[in-house]
This record gives structure tokens, C-alpha cells and sequence, in this order.
């Protein structure tokens, strides 16, 4: 039996770690009394001195070893016996006056008054009491996993468990190992039944290039005892979408992709999707909300590709990260077309120069990929225009477009070298690694090396003089930066050191850009749009030590009124779901950004049927056979307190003997 195999492999387990503890134990017992006879002076005493070391010594090692001691015939005896209540959402589920909950809380007080302790678990464990109860707390945890819980327990000493729910456990792969793995007995007693419930468990909607196109939206429902349900699909509170649609099975998921018509307005939108069906007795879940872009925001960053490359594709994500801009990019597929790069926007229809052109004169800040000597009238005509910019030329034809003269590109593999000059961007790569990063290709060497300051330098097969790789143009009335090799994206694309090193160098660039005192200041935003419900609330805050002032309120009420330092990710903690609009300001008062954002009530808790679980034969064959109720020592309070008292009086009898 698969039972008897674990149990001979734990007796083999068990008798390995005795084994190493003896020969442990008498190191540590001999060990003492050689530091006393052999280092310290000789005084009456030493043995007394080497004995409490050598106590304490057992007592460490006996803490990490784990060791556990018997705790009697009984592993619950009355008094000590644990109840589990499930403290998630969906114990709010009843369909008549008294909850899962309540009813779980009657029967919590029933045990409490035989001697039971009663811990809620839900995302962790907590103790609970009849004070907690009698202030009439609802439960606020978002999933039900079990499985923490029990080994929570059987680390308390406790070989049985009282369990109640309503046994929509999330986790009972991990549930299932647990048991199998512990000797611990489990009663389940089940609240609240096959209510009737249609929710949603995820939400989110594409992007549009234009006003009032065709966008997909996705939407992941579940249901029980309900066949299909009634979806309303909102933009900024105007029906999208209503619609009749079939429900899964209990315990399973559909995704239903439905294509929308984006609003004929420009800027971000707050989508709602919401199913109803008659009967919900859970209505945590029947409503869920997403952001989408349409058109082109003011402000953003801009990236425009006349050539299609990598470069693009890794650059675009990592410039909105490290700026906290909105983002949209742009892929040239014709002398009046262009295909929208970025997120969810492979189905979007190709747009024309104007619309791209409209995008360029709203951006804060312009990516300029691909410029070469075949660049046509359109595309020298952005260069016109004054703007804060990166530029990388494909070759020296466009970089003398772009006003930099330089020699035709060098083939080979160009090394960046590890010594870096002096530059605004010292401080963003220090501590950087280049040693190992795959090479750069065609470099672009300017003709005046004397004027031309760059943060990093690299040399041909990774020898002979070292020539410049970017070039930080200050001298018009915007800064520009210029990228004069090629192959930046070979370090995205290698995990760990070399897509660190290419954040750090661009979130750099980035902010040597917006370092002039005529730019534009960069939006402080949250992290994200729609944060999930336990989550905490993440801002980004651009700047070097910038004191800005954020309020933040919820159905016109003020939250909160702090302050935050640029330049960090701070957060707000966790907070109730809900609508919430922000807005920071200046030292001064001045408005710097704001906005809103969403934390979702949405939730997968009652995706999983109230189902016993079913333990393995194992567990049960380990609880039953096993004679040896015990308890670990960390869980008692004495070995630390031995511990301490005993280290006190040796130093007490060192000093009073003359020892130091």
C-alpha cells in the first residue's frame, strides 16, 4: 500500500536525522569543555561555565532540528481542540436571513463554549474570539485555501481539526499533498448549499486606434445552478452591449470573447461589464471593470518604426515602465500606412500620417526609429518639429537628417566596455554588469568625437579604442538622445542581468530627458488601472526627491491627503472596492496629474462546488496507526526561556570569576 511506502520512507527520514543529531550533540557537547580547559583561564568553575554552554548549545540545536516531544494519549485533549472557520466572501452567500456566516458563527460560539479555540483562515490564519464575533465582522478574504491553515495547525500540536465552511476550497490539489503528507484528521461541517449565482471572473478590453472601431473585449463567466444570464457591457455608463449568454457547468469557466464598438470619443474609458440572473444570491461577482485607450492620449510617449526590427517591440514596454507614461507605437507598412504597435492591438485596422501625425503633436515625448537616407517629405517633416526625442538611425544618412554627422556604420561585434565615463547617467549604470551581454552591430561614429558625450562606450571584438554608443544632445531648445549602434534588444531578450541592464540604461535616458527645467513633468499614476481586492494600491511617482501632494477620494469623500517623494513606488495599502479618483498637486498647489482607478469586487470564489473533500487513504492510515502524539518543541515557549536565563548566568559567573 502506498501507505506503508510512506510510512517506511519516513522511519528512514526519522532514523538519518537522529543519527546526525547524536553526532552533532556530542561535538557540541565536547566543544565547551575544550574552550574552557584550552582558550579561557583556568578558574574553579569552568565545568559549571561548560556545562550551561553545552545546554544551550542542545537546546539551538534541538530547535532546529525540529524535534518533537509526546504530548499524552490524547492529540486534542479538551480545551486545546482548533476550529477552522472560513473567513472568505463567499460565506455571504444564503438565500435566505441567515448567511453560511451566521450560521458558522453559532456554531463557532457553540464550540468555544466546550473549550475549542477557533482560528478564521481564508488568505492566512488569525485567531478569533467572542469579542471579534459579538462586533459583528463579515468576512473579507478573496479565496479559501485550506491547506496553509492545516499546516498551521499540525504545527500548533494539533492531530485533529474541526473544519467550517462552505466548502469552496480553491486549493485542494495542495489540500489533497497536505494531508497526505501530515498526520492531522480533518471534520469537515458544511454551510449553505447549491445556491443559484452567475458571476464574473475576469474582465478586459483592447485598445482602439479610433473612434467607434470594432475593439474585442473577453470576459471569463461561471455559474451554478443558473443556465445562462443576462450581460450588459458599459463605456463610461452607456450600454455597449446586452446580450443573452450560456453559463458553464459548476466548477468550470468560459471565456466569451465579444467584439465592441469603441466610444467616438478620445482618451482612457472605463468599461463595466455586468451579468444578471434571477435568483443571485451573491452579487460580489456580477459586476467587473476595465480601462481601455482610445485614439491617443496627451502627454504619452510616441514611437514611430519606419522599418520593422526588434527594437520597437522590447523598447515600446520598457519606456512606459520606466516613465509612467501611456504609450502607443506605430509600424510603417506603406508611404500612408501604419500598423499600431502595443498592447492588444494586433487587430486593429492601419491608420494614415494624419492620425499618426496627431499622436506626435500631443506626445511629451517622440521615439524615432529606422531614419535613413530614403526617409520621404512626411517623415523629414517631423524632424521639424521641436520635440523631446530618441532618435536611432538606420544608417549615416539618417543620422545627418537628424543633424548628426557621422561615418558610414561598422559591421562586427562592437563590446561595450565596463569602464564608464563620467556622464548624467553614471549614477542610473553603476553597479552595471557588460561583461557577458551579447555585442552591438553597425556602429555610427561621429566625425567630431571631442563634442559628442555618451554615458557608455564600446570597442570592436572587444578590443582596440573604444567609440561611442548613445550621444545626449542638449544643445537645441529640447533634448534629444541618439542611438548610434544597433541591437539594444538582444539584452531584453536575455532574462536576468542583460533585461536589467537595458531597463536601467533607458529608464536613464528617460530621465536625463526630462531633467531640463523647460520639459514637460512626467503624470505621477497608479501602477495599474483596475487593482484587485486585497490588493495594496501601488503608485508611480517620477522625479528625483520630488515632494508631490496626493488626495485621494471615493464618492466625493476624502481618504486620504498625503505626500510622496518622487522618484519611488509608494503605496496607499489596501483598500474597500470601488471607484477612486486622485489628483496630485505641487509644493505649491499647482495640479501635476489625476485621474481614477478602479479596486474590483470580482472574485473566483465561487467558482468551486461545496464539495467535501475527499483525504488520502494514507492520511488516514497515519493518524490511525500512529502512536506517537507529539508536539514540536518550538511551539512551546521554555526552550527559549531556558535558553536566555542560561546564557544570563554564564555571563554572570564569567564576570564574577574575572572572565571577559
Amino acid at each position: 500500500m502506498i501507505s506503508r511506502e510512506g510510512r517506511s520512507s519516513r522511519l528512514k527520514h526519522e532514523l538519518i536525522q537522529a543519527l546526525l543529531f547524536i553526532a552533532l550533540s556530542s561535538a557540541l557537547l565536547l566543544y565547551p569543555y575544550w574552550v574552557y580547559r584550552r582558550v579561557e583561564l583556568p578558574i574553579a568553575s569552568s565545568r559549571w561555565l561548560a556545562l550551561i554552554r553545552a545546554s544551550v548549545l542542545l537546546i539551538l540545536l534541538a530547535l532546529l532540528f525540529d524535534l518533537h516531544i509526546p504530548v499524552g494519549d490524547s492529540g486534542n485533549p479538551k480545551g486545546e481542540g482548533w476550529v477552522l472557520l472560513d473567513a472568505s466572501i463567499s460565506m455571504l452567500a444564503g438565500e435566505d436571513e441567515l448567511t453560511p456566516w451566521d450560521r458558522a458563527i453559532e456554531r463557532s460560539r457553540e464550540l468555544m463554549e466546550e473549550g475549542w479555540k477557533v482560528f478564521t483562515f481564508g488568505e492566512v490564519v488569525n485567531p478569533f474570539s467572542l469579542n471579534e464575533m459579538d462586533l459583528g465582522l463579515s468576512p473579507r478574504d478573496a479565496n479559501t485555501l485550506l491547506a496553509p491553515a492545516l499546516k498551521y495547525a499540525a504545527e500548533g500540536g494539533m492531530r485533529s481539526v474541526r473544519v467550517l465552511s462552505d466548502l469552496r476550497l480553491q486549493d485542494r490539489v495542495a489540500l489533497y499533498a497536505t494531508l497526505e503528507e501530515l498526520p492531522i484528521d480533518v471534520t469537515y461541517e458544511g454551510f449553505g448549499g447549491n445556491v443559484r449565482n452567475a458571476g464574473i471572473s475576469a474582465f478586459e478590453v483592447e485598445d482602439a486606434v479610433l473612434p467607434g472601431s470594432t475593439i474585442l473585449s473577453r470576459i471569463e463567466m461561471h455559474g451554478l445552478r443558473a443556465d445562462s444570464a443576462e450581460l450588459t457591457i458599459r463605456a463610461e455608463g452607456v450600454d455597449v452591449v446586452s446580450l443573452k449568454v450560456d453559463l458553464p457547468e459548476a466548477g468550470l469557466a468560459n471565456l466569451l470573447e465579444l467584439p465592441i464598438e469603441a466610444p467616438n470619443v478620445e482618451g482612457r474609458i472605463r468599461y463595466t461589464a455586468h451579468l444578471q440572473v434571477d435568483g443571485d444570491v451573491f452579487t460580489s461577482d456580477d459586476e467587473a471593470v476595465a480601462y481601455g485607450i482610445v485614439g491617443n492620449e496627451e502627454n504619452a510617449l510616441v514611437l514611430i518604426s519606419l522599418k520593422p526590427d526588434w527594437e520597437p517591440r522590447h523598447l515600446l514596454s520598457v519606456l512606459g515602465n520606466v516613465t509612467g507614461l501611456p504609450v502607443t507605437g506605430y509600424l510603417r507598412a506603406g508611404p500612408d500606412k501604419f500598423v499600431s504597435l502595443g498592447k492588444a492591438l494586433a487587430r486593429s485596422t492601419p491608420v494614415d500620417t494624419s492620425r499618426v501625425r496627431s499622436a506626435i503633436d500631443g506626445a511629451t515625448l517622440v521615439v524615432l526609429h529606422g531614419l535613413d537616407g530614403s526617409s520621404d517629405s512626411w517623415t523629414l517633416g517631423l524632424l521639424e518639429k521641436s520635440m523631446r526625442a530618441i532618435l536611432l538611425p538606420a544608417d549615416s544618412s539618417g543620422a545627418a537628417i537628424a543633424g548628426l554627422n557621422t561615418e558610414v556604420s561598422r559591421g562586427g561585434e562592437w563590446y561595450v566596455s565596463g569602464d564608464l565615463p563620467p556622464s548624467p547617467l553614471s549614477g542610473e549604470l553603476a553597479g552595471t554588469t557588460f561583461l557577458g551581454l551579447p555585442p552591438l552591430t553597425d556602429l555610427l561614429i561621429p566625425l567630431n568625437k571631442e563634442e559628442t558625450r555618451s554615458p557608455m562606450r564600446a570597442q570592436l571584438r572587444g578590443t582596440g579604442a573604444s567609440e561611442a554608443v548613445l550621444y545626449l544632445d542638449d544643445s537645441g531648445p529640447n533634448r534629444r538622445v541618439f542611438g548610434l549602434a544597433s541591437g539594444f534588444w538582444r539584452w531584453a531578450a536575455r532574462k536576468g542581468e542583460g533585461e536589467e541592464t537595458y531597463r536601467r540604461l533607458w529608464s536613464g535616458v528617460t530621465g536625463w530627458l526630462f531633467a531640463d527645467e523647460t520639459s514637460v513633468a512626467r503624470e505621477p499614476r497608479p501602477t495599474k488601472w483596475v487593482f484587485q481586492r486585497k490588493e495594496p494600491v501601488t503608485w508611480i511617482v517620477p522625479g528625483d526627491s520630488t515632494i508631490v501632494n496626493l488626495r485621494l477620494l471615493k464618492n466625493d469623500s476624502l481618504l486620504i491627503d498625503t505626500v510622496m517623494i518622487g522618484g519611488t513606488s509608494p503605496s496607499s495599502g489596501m483598500l474597500p472596492p470601488g471607484l477612486y479618483h486622485y489628483r496630485f498637486g505641487g509644493v505649491s498647489g499647482e495640479l501635476i496629474g489625476e485621474g481614477r482607478f478602479d479596486v474590483e469586487m470580482i472574485s473566483g470564489e465561487m467558482i468551486p462546488p461545496p464539495e467535501e473533500p475527499e483525504g488520502p487513504e494514507s492520511a488516514a492510515f497515519t493518524v490511525a496507526n500512529d502512536e506517537r502524539l507529539e508536539r514540536p518543541v518550538r511551539t512551546y515557549p521554555w526552550p527559549y526561556l531556558v535558553a536566555i536565563t542560561l546564557l544570563c548566568i554564564e555571563w554572570i559567573i564569567r564576570r564574577r570569576t574575572g572572565l571577559r
